[in-house]
């Protein structure tokens, strides 16, 4: 009879933390917001320092467009889910 009650306790808490934690976490968009505008920033001012560079390389400004174009898209996506949210 302990047994039951005990593994019914642990079932419940368990349940309840669960749904807990999902009415908490959201979709998942914004979790890594921030991540996303730090490193799309230092790409960006990498960038621009690179271009004020006597000798910019294209392969290295290439690159730096093929990682921020992407990056910018997610955090456009990031910012709307935001928006949406709020409202």
């Amino acid at each position: 009879m302990m047994l039951s009650s005990v593994t019914s306790t642990a079932v419940s808490s368990a349940a309840a933390s669960t749904s807990a934690i999902s009415m908490s976490v959201g979709i998942g968009l914004g979790v890594g917001g921030a991540l996303i505008a730090i490193l799309l920033i230092m790409l960006l001012s990498s960038k621009e320092l690179l271009g004020a560079s006597r000798m910019p390389s294209d392969k290295v400004m290439k690159s730096l467009n093929y990682m921020i174009i992407p990056l910018f898209f997610v955090f456009c996506l990031n910012v709307a889910f935001q928006v949406v949210s709020v409202l």
